[in-house]
């Protein structure tokens, strides 16, 4: 089930690689390893030396954990789970995807700024367990910019609003919402909870204050508004216009924003980065 974004372009990855999918993380050994096993279904399991990869394993965590906490910080989300969906999109960063020039580390399809690769990869459907098809998947210049695409991908569409962190209460919580919306195979979440426990990935989570990222001020270009005191706590939207369940503001009270957007033919004002509040709402404009 692909999804179109502005633009229209095709990102939603909605399957695992071929290498990715044969290792699932089962158990910690006594001595400190990990046990991979191959995941149902696929006949592509690859054989797994666990004395060099293990300390390779440290080296790509070390490497891409700086980079997953900013861009999950930007928009919003856990950065166990976006390091985690990288090592298991990425295969520990030995895919073709990931390696330079592409630097595709979460299986996006489609293309970025226009540049696309052909890969083949695996689906996998109820009817038809794991199959094989060719796609083409965004090429990116560097790592950063895959990390924070993919960030992006989770933070626009509302289809992913499970995994924000100010919606689930834990990294757990986001890798059960992106289970059959970002990839379909069905241990999908099971496989990064795994992944996330096994390493101790949520030690990057740090505290969240449990709110959305806001936008940096531009006084130049802000207006204030003043909310209606005649309702209940006044609902704030997503760029879809989809009512945000976590997000309100005091009635009566006044706000800042920025922009001015028509969402389905109705006015929004933006007052965060990802929160639109409804002209419906305002009483009066300073």
């Amino acid at each position: 089930m692909d999804s179109n974004l502005s633009g229209g372009i095709i990102l939603k990855k909605k399957a695992l690689t071929s290498a990715l999918i044969a290792l699932l993380l089962s158990s910690t050994t006594a001595a400190g390893g990990v046990n991979l096993v191959q995941a149902a279904g696929n006949n592509h399991a690859q054989s797994f030396d666990f004395s060099l990869p293990l300390d390779n394993h440290q080296q790509f965590i070390q490497q891409i954990a700086p980079v997953a906490k900013n861009a999950a910080k930007q928009y919003g989300l856990y950065p166990s789970v976006m390091m985690a969906q990288a090592i298991l999109e990425s295969d520990w960063g030995t895919s073709s995807a990931s390696q330079a020039p592409n630097y595709n580390y979460f299986g996006i399809k489609g293309d970025y700024n226009g540049s696309a690769v052909q890969m083949a990869t695996q689906e996998w459907s109820p009817e038809s367990d794991y199959y094989t098809i060719n796609s083409s998947f965004r090429r990116y210049p560097s790592m950063k910019a895959s990390f924070a695409d993919n960030g992006n991908l989770l933070r626009s569409d509302y289809y992913y609003s499970g995994a924000w962190r100010e919606n689930a209460s834990t990294y757990r919580d986001a890798t059960a919402w992106l289970q059959g919306r970002y990839a379909t195979d069905p241990e999908y979440a099971n496989k990064l909870n795994q992944l996330i426990k096994t390493y101790n990935l949520n030690q990057y989570d740090g505290t969240a204050d449990n709110t959305a990222p806001t936008a940096a001020t531009n006084t130049a270009n802000k207006q204030t508004a003043k909310l209606s005191s005649d309702r209940g706590r006044i609902k704030l939207y997503s760029p879809l216009g989809v009512a945000l369940p976590s997000s309100s503001l005091k009635p009566g009270a006044t706000c800042t924003f920025g922009e001015t957007r028509y969402i389905n033919g109705q006015k929004f004002y933006r007052v965060s980065t990802y929160e639109w509040l409804n002209a419906d709402d305002v009483v009066a404009i300073n």
